[in-house]
């Protein structure tokens, strides 16, 4: 999840969590094997033998390849939890007061206290999923607790634009950091595309052997 961009805020607090999200099929099963020929079908199947020996060449193995990533996006979660003292710093600095003050701060400390320690438990890419999809719970509560007081909103919206505020500053920095993710989630495409000329292939393959079997 990209914490507090420009997306999450302008679009009404729309939240995406697009690290460890499938992008797209990249090598569909051919649709109408039953209607080619077996000479399509072997150049069909030579193709993406071809992609595949490609891909795997190029790429780590996939636990190897998870491993990569999950350490990206950790170092992309260092970053994000900085909003822990980010909060202090836009209270002190928007003076803010009474409950709205208390909400923020049981935020921060939420971030600061909770999500560390639930981190401790992230060992893999599963593992991140389950702790991403708290760490965004917490994230929606805040984000509709900021709508609460319009003018403190107007102002954090504003100052997201200027690097040189606290909120700004963390947000140049999370851009910056998200854009590394983003760079390495290529392990992650790889994985999905091994597995999908994988399954072509075999699709392939048993048309062909169901072919000669008739044959006989």
């Amino acid at each position: 999840m990209l914490f507090i961009s420009s997306t999450s805020f302008a679009g009404g607090e729309t939240i995406k969590s697009p690290i460890l999200d499938r992008v797209k099929v990249l090598h569909k099963v051919p649709e109408n094997l039953g209607g080619l020929s077996m000479q399509q079908l072997h150049a069909e199947r030579e193709t993406r033998q071809r992609d595949l020996d490609v891909i795997r060449q190029a790429s780590d193995e996939p636990e190897v390849a998870k491993q990569r990533l999950l350490e990206t996006i950790m170092a992309h979660d260092d970053v994000r939890l900085k909003i822990a003292q980010v909060i202090p710093v836009m209270i002190e600095d928007y003076k803010i007061e009474g409950k709205f003050r208390d909400s923020l701060m049981g935020y921060s400390n939420t971030f600061n206290v909770d999500m560390r320690e639930a981190r401790k438990d992230v060992h893999s890419i599963g593992d991140y999923k389950s702790y991403d999809f708290r760490f965004s719970a917490v994230y929606m509560s805040m984000m509709f607790k900021f709508n609460e007081n319009p003018e403190f909103h107007k102002r954090l919206v504003s100052d997201m634009q200027d690097s040189d505020t606290a909120i700004g500053g963390y947000r140049k920095e999370l851009d910056e950091s998200y854009a590394m993710v983003e760079h390495d989630k290529y392990l992650i495409q790889n994985i999905y595309s091994v597995n999908e000329l994988e399954q072509s292939i075999a699709a392939i393959d048993e048309e062909i052997s169901k072919r000669k079997q008739a044959e006989l």
